[in-house]
């Protein structure tokens, strides 16, 4: 996933989270977010390795 396709994601996660009225639906934004979240972690994670 693109670092900016996850990221718009994650602010879309952000402002549904906002209007969600019960703890199921905010549970399950969570639960997307993390998903969101890791991808984003994962495709920046060779940047941050010590190169040899």
């Amino acid at each position: 996933m693109k670092t900016s396709t996850a990221h718009s994601r994650l602010e879309s996660l952000q402002l549904a989270a906002e209007e969600c009225l019960t703890r199921d639906e905010a549970q399950k934004i969570l639960r997307k977010a993390d998903k969101a979240h890791a991808k984003l972690e994962s495709s920046a994670a060779p940047f941050h390795r010590p190169k040899n």
